[in-house]
């Protein structure tokens, strides 16, 4: 029998209904900073950006990633195609953490159809702002488009599905909830998350691409909610709420993938040049940096939960070995410390 290596990961959550009703992952204000934009002029890489429109009942978040998303990208040797939706994913990942008013972990899973180029991607985010994430293939590189930018159907296929799950640990519930990924964008199949689940009217604008220069991995995003007065949305909000609305979505819409990706602008000056005629303020920002929560004690426990016979396969030279997949790390088992 043909023995194989262990990989610790994250296991896909079938698809179906939602589990149960998720708390809403609403922006919230930071503490405001003393003027409403920063100079640029400081390191500004590695970070979310509380934000809010004043006036316009409009939150949002926009996130910068630099050096942490290219550590985690290339930990591992994906096709430049996988690599940068997993760019992208990371990007939605920490827009969605930074939102989180407790600790906990919000988890953002693609699972590609049977014949697709992916099988599986993921990323997470773990207060205060650990990030980190991986990507498996259902079949070699060379099956993969070669665009960079391939389109989320050309990688995850036709039945695709995206799961996002919020844990609160043991204090909390786990919610999660789970949509199609039928549409053109990764940005665009969060925003049906956001409709389906809790009914917040969500725009996204998502990038990610190789610096011209460096050739380091860089990942952008940017995410407007609308929140009407006295908590009413959707068709409760008023005729002038939902022109604020409109108008907001069409200015995040505006911003090209260039400005998006161009390390010369941070994010106060694009959310300046996007929202500054409508009153935008900034609010304390939320470091991001790729750390991964594997351990020996954790890959011990998971091990010490198979059954004899499962031990036994993942055995080879007289060891077991268990590798981390989200980065890499390798540990060394002897079986006889599950022995009894």
């Amino acid at each position: 029998m043909r023995k194989r290596r262990f990989s610790a990961g994250v296991s896909a959550s079938p698809p179906g209904r939602w589990s149960r009703e998720a708390p809403a992952m609403t922006a919230r204000e930071g503490r405001p900073l003393d003027r409403p934009i920063i100079l640029p002029g400081h390191d500004s890489d590695n970070r979310a950006l509380p934000f809010a429109i004043e006036g316009m009942d409009v939150r949002g978040r926009a996130v910068r990633l630099g050096t942490a998303v290219d550590a985690i990208v290339t930990a591992h040797a994906y096709p430049p195609a996988v690599a940068g939706l997993l760019a992208e994913t990371l990007a939605l990942t920490a827009l969605l953490g930074s939102l989180l008013k407790e600790d906990g972990v919000i988890t953002v899973q693609a699972k590609g159809s049977t014949r697709a180029p992916i099988d599986f991607l993921v990323a997470d985010f773990s207060t205060p702002g650990d990030l980190r994430g991986y990507a498996t293939l259902h079949a070699g590189p060379d099956d993969v488009p070669p665009a960079e930018d391939a389109a989320l159907g050309e990688l995850l296929g036709a039945e695709g599905t995206l799961v996002i799950t919020l844990d609160q640990g043991a204090r909390g519930q786990r919610y999660q909830g789970v949509v199609p990924l039928d549409a053109p964008d990764l940005a665009t199949a969060a925003e049906s998350y956001f409709s389906r689940s809790e009914q917040i009217p969500t725009a996204l604008r998502l990038a990610a691409g190789r610096d011209a220069v460096s050739g380091h991995w860089r990942a952008r995003g940017i995410m407007i909610q609308h929140l009407a007065r006295g908590g009413a949305s959707g068709p409760a909000a008023s005729e002038v709420e939902q022109e604020n609305w409109r108008r907001a979505r069409l200015l995040m819409e505006s911003v090209r993938r260039e400005e998006l990706l161009d390390p010369q602008l941070d994010l106060e000056t694009i959310l300046f040049r996007l929202f500054h005629e409508d009153g935008v303020r900034v609010f304390e920002p939320i470091g991001i940096a790729p750390r991964c929560r594997c351990s020996r004690a954790r890959l011990r426990d998971v091990i010490a939960r198979f059954s004899a016979a499962d031990r036994a396969e993942i055995t080879i030279g007289g060891e077991i070995v268990a590798r981390c997949q989200f980065c890499g790390k390798t540990y060394h088992f002897d079986p006889a410390e599950f022995e009894g």
